[in-house]
């Protein structure tokens, strides 16, 4: 049974909040050399494979941040409705559609992660494995 009423959907929406906090937002390629050269260092990275890294994360990027555009403005919309009073109806809907955006974002980390992991040695995926999650 699906609970609904302003507890609910406080509830729905601090959890969606939280999600917010713990994704991580999109950054354009050359913002990301840093954390690529500390990667490398750390890792030990080859040249040829940090280039790889590198053009794994270029290649995405269009799409994550098309994919953060299009949480942003549902989670922008999904305030509005609460905010004007919307029905349960609307919002629940709205919601469903954040969560799906969410999903996706995790989904699009995820395989990155795998894409990543099929450059590096095992040892490389050990160090990797071991360094402090910087997402989720």
């Amino acid at each position: 049974m699906v609970q609904s009423g302003p507890k609910w959907v406080f509830a729905g929406i601090l959890s969606l909040a939280l999600l917010a906090a713990l994704a991580a937002s999109p950054a354009p390629v050359e913002a990301a050399r840093p954390s690529l050269e500390r990667l490398q260092a750390e890792l030990l990275l080859t040249d040829d494979q940090a280039r790889a890294i590198h053009q794994l994360h270029a290649s995405r990027w269009e799409a994550r941040h098309q994919l953060h555009t299009s949480l942003r403005e549902a989670r922008r919309s999904l305030r509005e409705l609460v905010l004007a009073g919307a029905d349960d109806a609307t919002i629940q809907a709205k919601t469903a559609e954040v969560q799906q955006l969410v999903a996706q974002r995790v989904q699009m980390r995820v395989d990155g992660l795998r894409a990543m992991s099929q450059i590096l040695t095992p040892e490389q995926r050990d160090r990797l494995r071991q360094r402090r999650p910087t997402w989720h």
